[in-house]
């Protein structure tokens, strides 16, 4: 008997000590939850761009900047509106009289936010032009400004959650008060574990016939959470009032009630969990928690219980009446007086907010750390500062998923594929053709749903969209003739068969129509297959495949004739890569999702780098972009242009054989934007790249591509703008009805017409 008395002495002396290691250690190392930081890119506004002065003021009030007096001195997080006559006073220039208002300010975290911190100032015309942008001291006229980089999320591991750290100085007294008051009214008074607490708890339990309430403190409720396992067992209650007990007697009232408050689950925000006070401030009430008033502490203190039973947004009357007891708790503690109880209870519960992004940006955040590893840079722990335009990124998921549920619902043939269960999916992805930076993924309609990423994993046949690499194959080389390739070099559009490898194969035309000797450009706009396939087999397949690779395509290509019309599978990020090569007239600008990242001890552990690289003749490359201009113009994509989106742009669109794949890639001479609709399964949804893909292509560029301006592309020195009237496109069998009656396009100078 003795012996085992002892033994069971040693054991709970050992788990004591093992208990009140691990405590210690996570403890003094602040390890509750080390985070990822990711940072989403800083707004960027662009001379000769639309904006409104307060839209520009909401996206610093939403990082807490401080508004002053535009003759006051401007600090780190200060920003002033002023109108013409104060602006002019400001910056020391004279201002015309259309320009209405200017919007300065001088961003806040400068070491590692990557922004230059001097003052920044806008001046708006009063058709919300930006006419001028002014930099530094003395001031010096520039073409962008940037505000803060505002934090986007934080991971442990590959979970998302939004968390922002507060000292307890920082939260009103009536909020802690009001937590103290719900779940721990002796939490000052016991030393980890209320016995108190516990029987008054199992008194309620037993009249009541269930569990109504429960005893956990606190301390226990911070031990249980973040150190132990969410088993039932009594080892686990066991290890629970041990580290509760230790971690009172290692640790201060402040220090554990803080911890508990950075910590504590307090909801959902799209797939990010919202952990701690901070977040939860800024989540229910878009204010810092400084701020909230008795009202929101006490309806903070309501959540905390049961964030899924007591949110305001989806359960208010049981939000409301959780806020009710919190408040009546506090006055029977004397924390407050009946007056205040009751002037706090009649206050609307708040709206829900509309978060940018919040269902897909998880997509980005997850092709940001594919990038890493594939760098051999593990992400754990980094401060990363990403190139996700948040606004851009929900401009693209609105559009995506409104043209989605807008054919699964008018679409007979879509809509009966969805009532058997088959959802119909997507992908975006944009960047800009300068830096290289990706400033959108969006990998389907939601990351709850699903979490594959079909921008980075998605391996799709392309369809349509590899035919512009032959048509550069074919104006880098020279026809059989012996004569140089030219957007208007007549190809044979009609009906062939072609053996290889005791195979014969035969493209065909989209609705079976040939149309004879046509020029390139008309080929391309158009999508013939015939003339396209004919064109692939002329120039050579294995020079297709080495000018396909060249321009940043890394998929595997086959030398099969039906590789000219995209048989084969490509990543839509490559497509991007290699349409952005394009779009730089054959520079090719390496992409990246990451614009720097740190890691805990500030030192950079990668910076993308602007270095592009030439690929082939740019002159060569320009004459392909005069002929996709066509394909928006009066092609495949020409409902782009009937839409009102006035902007230069480029494109093609893609759709294959077997119509389970619709694409288009486009591009303005700023940014590249690809994007792929189709299921998962690969059943086929009978839609081309012009019905599938491109309506969400122009949602999006005519919200997002118009900040910019609507300049055209910055052609090479070498060439040469050829316009060809209507005669002449009769002449070359290119001119149909509804068509233009003149046609622009771009020549090597040395080859074009006279």
């Amino acid at each position: 008997m003795t012996l085992v008395i002892i033994s069971g002495l040693g054991v709970g002396v050992y788990a004591y000590i093992t208990l009140e290691k691990e405590l210690t250690e996570k403890l003094e190392s602040k390890k509750f939850i080390v985070p990822t930081e990711f940072y989403a890119a800083p707004p960027t506004f662009y001379a000769h761009s639309l904006i409104q002065i307060s839209e520009v003021e909401r996206q610093l009030l939403r990082q807490n900047y401080r508004r002053r007096d535009y003759d006051q001195r401007i600090l780190p997080g200060d920003y002033f509106i002023a109108n013409r006559e104060q602006c002019a006073a400001r910056l020391q220039v004279g201002l015309n009289e259309n320009q209405e208002a200017c919007i300065g300010w001088v961003t806040l975290d400068t070491a590692t936010a990557d922004v230059d911190s001097s003052l920044q100032i806008l001046v708006v015309q009063k058709d919300r032009l930006i006419s001028q942008i002014f930099k530094g001291a003395p001031f010096v006229e520039m073409t962008e400004a940037h505000a803060e980089a505002p934090l986007l999320a934080q991971y442990i591991g590959n979970e998302p959650l939004m968390q922002k750290t507060v000292t307890l100085g920082e939260v009103p007294p009536m909020c802690l008060n009001a937590i103290m008051a719900i779940e721990d009214a002796q939490f000052l008074e016991h030393g980890g574990v209320s016995i108190k607490g516990i029987f008054r708890a199992l008194v309620k339990n037993i009249a009541a016939g269930r569990r109504a309430q429960g005893g956990s403190t606190i301390t226990q409720q911070l031990v249980k959470n973040y150190f132990l396992t969410s088993e039932r067992t009594l080892k686990r209650k066991f290890q629970e009032f041990v580290m509760s007990i230790l971690l009172e007697s290692r640790f201060s009232k402040d220090q554990i009630l803080e911890t508990y408050l950075n910590v504590i689950y307090m909801g959902q925000n799209g797939a990010f969990q919202v952990r701690g006070y901070g977040s939860a401030a800024r989540y229910y009430f878009g204010k810092e928690i400084a701020d909230l008033n008795l009202s929101e502490c006490s309806l903070m203190a309501a959540i905390v219980n049961s964030p899924g039973l007591y949110n305001p947004f989806r359960k208010p009357e049981n939000a409301e009446r959780r806020r009710h007891l919190v408040l009546e708790k506090m006055q029977g503690l004397q924390f407050i007086s009946k007056d205040e109880a009751d002037a706090a209870d009649r206050l609307p519960l708040p709206g829900e907010p509309r978060t940018q992004a919040s269902e897909t940006a998880p997509y980005y955040l997850d092709a940001v750390r594919k990038q890493l590893l594939s760098q051999n840079i593990n992400p754990e722990g980094l401060k990363i500062y990403t190139a996700l335009d948040l606004e851009a990124q929900d401009v693209a998921q609105v559009s995506l998923r409104g043209h989605l549920d807008n054919l699964e619902k008018n679409n007979k043939y879509i809509k009966g594929l969805r009532e058997k269960g088959n959802s119909l999916e997507g992908s975006v992805l944009v960047a800009n053709n300068v830096t290289g930076l990706v400033s959108v993924v969006v990998g389907g309609r939601n990351y709850r749903m699903t979490q594959f990423n079909r921008a980075i994993d998605g391996h799709r046949q392309i369809g349509s969209i590899m035919k512009p690499f032959v048509y550069l194959t074919a104006l880098l080389n020279q026809t059989p003739e012996g004569q140089p390739y030219t957007p208007i070099t007549l190809l044979n559009d009609e009906k062939f068969n072609y053996k290889y490898e005791g195979q014969s194969w035969s493209p065909v035309n989209y609705g079976k129509q040939y149309f004879g000797q046509v020029p390139m450009f008309y080929a391309l706009k158009n999508s013939l297959n015939a003339a396209t396939a004919a064109l692939g087999i002329a120039v050579g397949l294995g020079n297709v495949i080495d000018v396909t690779h060249t321009m940043g395509v890394t998929s595997e290509l086959k030398s099969f004739p039906a590789m000219t019309l995209g048989a084969f599978e490509m990543y839509p990020k490559e497509v991007l890569q290699s349409y952005m090569t394009f779009a730089n007239m054959g520079q090719k600008q390496k992409i990246s999702f990451v614009r720097r990242a740190l890691n805990s001890d500030g030192v950079e552990v990668f910076a993308h780098q602007i270095n592009p690289e030439p690929t082939v003749d740019p002159a060569a490359v320009a004459s392909l972009v005069g002929m996709m201009k066509q394909t928006v113009l009066s092609g495949t994509a020409r409902s782009i242009t009937l839409s009102g989106f006035q902007n230069p742009a480029a494109g093609k669109t893609g759709t294959t054989s077997d119509n389970k794949d619709a694409w288009f890639a486009g591009f303005t001479p700023y940014l590249t934007t690809v994007v792929w609709v189709g299921y998962d399964n690969n059943l086929p949804h009978r839609l081309t790249g012009s019905s599938g893909a491109v309506p969400v292509w122009t949602q999006f560029m005519k919200k997002i591509g118009t900040r910019f301006p609507a300049d055209d592309f910055p052609w090479p020195e070498n060439t040469k703008k050829v316009l060809l009237d209507q005669s002449t496109l009769e002449s070359l069998n290119a001119f149909k009805e509804n068509d233009p009656t003149e046609v622009e396009l771009i020549f090597d100078a040395e080859k074009a017409p006279n």
